[in-house]
């Protein structure tokens, strides 16, 4: 043990070397790249090499892939390196004679190379550490990556002023034979972590063809190259319109990268992770884009100076190279490996490649047209793909979050909650399951992730005993099997029902059997798991014991903590169903699993007069009525431990809670929430703020019916403001008091 540790320190300390040093190369390279090039060809040129290098990048791309495959990439991606130092060591032998043949090879090296060796590494890291050290290191190798950036910029610049342009092409050797030895050094990956294959597996874009989802990350990817190229050029083209020199060029693009490279670790670094964790990858991603749009338009206002396109096209690079790039590594979390492994490379590299010819190709287009091409219509182009890039964002975003829940209710993907770093995935995580259920959820997701393929169901859905009409035809030990089931659940001990419970599959006919131990609080959280994971099946059987008088009362309280796994319209109907229900507490209940369905599912479809409709009755009782209401139990279990903590506590307003749920099904949540505690305030301007609030945007009968419950008459005329006014308003008060 003490010997993989120090083997495992020795890797990671080569892992941050490489690091290190393959990003200071990539920046310094792309720095001696643009200055070689545009001392020896017009910026008009630009277009056309970006576009070869591209087809040349995606052609590497497959061919690497291959490789990785073939040897692994602790072989292949140091050998790549090495073979990328000889290149570079050719090019300064021939930059003496041929300059401009080596400003076209250079070019080309860069865009092979480049991103399929940092892709590469990163799968040299992957592979060498276990998951519990990769949470570790990767953080920390990330760091120097950033690092590495800062001192590639560094470097250009001191080696140009000192050494000269064709220096800088030995020192670009000499960084690669060192990405050589240190990435080799790493080391052969760990017992167990050898790539799986899959004889029937589809290719990557035979996946890309039916996969909605993945579709829309290529296109993500492909438009922020697109708007990357539109900018890159302006931003070239108003340099070299600057700076004639190779060396002075150099010295600026050097500049240049590192500014960006301390801007972009200062960013990431103070802000990346905690805008992840409180907002989640959809705004994070839409961070880049929107920042483009902004600096774009004030670009276009103050007549395009030189200083607005290199803030620009800085703030677009700073922005991907930071957030948007973290943000977008986080949308591969729902796809299983066997989707990932083969579409990773095609998206991250050959989608950006595409994203590069489309890009380079309009601008020849459009040098075609006019050759004086003015950087104004540049820029409004690349603003233009800016807001198409957020609208995907937004739809993205959705598909992410619908593609997470699924793949984890379907055991497709394993995640602890110690492995989920954004905003988003923790909230999906948590809605896809009740906080203290969510362990039990990923044990029955491995459980019968391995039970599918290697146990047959004890019971058939055709033969269960127990529901048969005739028995002649059915074995003896399904019948046996399916009778000891039933004497299982029925038995009212809590060791028999979760043995009858640990069975692999359950027929679905054992659903009424079910559903009254909901009632039973010592299995009622293995019962709810069971009955959430049937509930797309048995929506009929969930909604007729929800009205059901005869049914135990706590088991009908619980019966809406399941049916809110499923969105299915006939699950949304009888759950309004209990919103007539005579019992409080189920009314209670049908509306808090109403209110977390619709804070998954923006787009579910509530009609506002049936929610008013139910405020009314429920406001409609009097003082003594309304006041007596209480939870004398918990009743959803592990589905709101918020509310359990205070279940049967007088200090809670029931009816008014209940009352608040079910406005915020069709009115602002955060607004109705503010207003919530505004009411029950002792402050009288807080109280008439929240009140004015409600004013405005309650039907008049549902006002008339509420107010009294508030525990004083609202007197006198009141000013009429607009709703976003007052709830400005109370947000003020609200903050000044706190």
């Amino acid at each position: 043990m003490i010997r993989d540790g120090h083997q495992t320190g020795t890797a990671t300390r080569f892992a941050l070397v490489s690091a290190t040093l393959m990003i200071a190369h990539q920046v310094a390279g792309k720095a001696t790249r643009d200055a070689v090039f545009l001392s020896h060809y017009e910026v008009t040129d630009l277009p056309k090499i970006v576009i070869t290098a591209a087809i040349l990048s995606m052609v590497t791309v497959i061919m690497m892939s291959r490789l990785l495959v073939n040897y692994g990439p602790s072989r292949a991606i140091p050998a790549a390196f090495g073979f990328s130092t000889f290149l570079f060591i050719g090019n300064w032998w021939l930059y003496g004679t041929a300059p401009a043949k080596v400003a076209i090879l250079l070019y080309l090296q860069m865009a092979i190379f480049g991103a399929v060796l940092i892709s590469g590494f990163w799968s040299v890291v992957n592979e060498r550490f276990d998951p519990h050290t990769a949470k570790h290191t990767i953080a920390r190798v990330a760091a120097a990556a950033t690092l590495g950036g800062v001192l590639g910029g560094l470097l250009v610049g001191r080696v140009a002023e000192t050494l000269g342009v064709r220096s800088m092409l030995l020192v670009l050797a000499g960084l690669h034979f060192a990405c050589f030895l240190t990435v080799r050094a790493i080391g052969e990956p760990r017992r167990g972590a050898k790539s799986e294959t899959n004889p029937t597996m589809q290719s990557g874009l035979q996946l890309l063809v039916t996969n909605r989802y993945l579709q829309l990350m290529g296109l993500l990817m492909v438009l922020v190259a697109v708007m990357a190229a539109l900018l890159d050029y302006a931003f070239k083209s108003a340099a070299a319109a600057r700076l004639s020199s190779g060396e002075d060029l150099l010295v600026f693009f050097g500049q240049f990268y590192a500014a960006v490279g301390v801007v972009t670790f200062l960013i990431q670094s103070a802000l990346g992770p905690r805008l992840l964790k409180r907002y989640g990858i959809g705004i994070t991603l839409a961070v880049m884009p929107a920042v483009a749009f902004g600096i774009g338009i004030l670009s276009i206002v103050t007549a395009v100076k030189l200083w607005s396109i290199v803030v620009l096209r800085a703030g677009q690079v700073i922005f991907t190279n930071s957030f948007f790039r973290s943000a977008f590594e986080l949308l591969y979390t729902p796809l299983p490996p066997l989707i990932k492994r083969p579409t990773k490379t095609i998206i991250d590299v050959a989608s950006d490649r595409l994203g590069d010819v489309l890009g380079s190709g309009l601008l020849l287009l459009l040098l075609a047209i006019s050759p004086a091409l003015p950087a104004t219509v540049i820029i409004g182009i690349a603003i233009f793909v800016a807001l198409i890039t957020i609208a995907i964002v937004r739809r993205l975003y959705l598909g992410y979050v619908d593609q997470l829940a699924t793949s984890l209710r379907d055991g497709a993907i394993s995640l602890s909650v110690d492995e989920v770093i954004d905003a988003t995935t923790r909230h999906t995580l948590a809605e896809a399951s009740g906080p203290m259920e969510r362990e039990i959820l990923m044990t029955k997701i491995r459980q019968m992730k391995q039970e599918r393929g290697a146990v047959d169901p004890p019971i058939s859905g055709d033969d269960i005993a127990v529901v048969a009409v005739a028995t002649d035809d059915i074995d003896p030990a399904v019948l046996h099997e399916a009778s000891a089931a039933v004497a299982d659940l029925m038995s009212g001990r809590s060791a028999r029902i979760r043995r009858c419970l640990s069975r692999p599959i359950l027929d679905m006919r054992l659903v009424p059997y079910l559903i009254p131990l909901l009632a039973n609080d010592e299995v009622a959280e293995d019962i709810r798991m069971e009955l959430r994971w049937k509930a797309p099946q048995t929506i009929g059987a969930l909604a007729d014991a929800l009205l059901d008088p005869d049914m135990p009362l706590l088991a009908r309280q619980r019966i809406p903590s399941v049916l809110e796994v499923t969105h299915n319209p006939r699950a949304v109907d009888g759950l309004f169903g209990g919103l007539h229900d005579e019992e409080f507490n189920v009314r209670y209940s049908c509306a808090r699993a109403l209110a977390r369905m619709n804070e998954r599912d923006a787009h579910m479809v509530i009609v506002a007069a049936d929610v008013f409709d139910a405020v009314e009755r429920e406001v409609s009782v009097d003082r003594a009525v309304w006041k007596s209401r209480d939870l004398e139990t918990d009743i959803s279990v592990s589905a709101d431990t918020a509310l359990a903590a205070f279940v049967g506590d007088p200090r809670i307003d029931y009816s008014m809670e209940h009352v608040f749920t079910l406005l915020s099904l069709v009115l602002d949540r955060d607004a109705l929430m503010l207003s919530r505690h505004a009411v029950l305030s002792s402050d009288r301007n807080l109280r008439g703020t929240a009140l004015e609030y409600l004013e405005n945007v309650l039907p008049e009968n549902v006002r008339q019916g509420l107010w009294p419950h508030f525990g004083e008459a609202v007197a006198g005329p009141r000013r009429r403001r607009s709703p976003s006014d007052v709830v400005a308003d109370l947000k003020r008060t609200v903050d000044r008091k706190s």
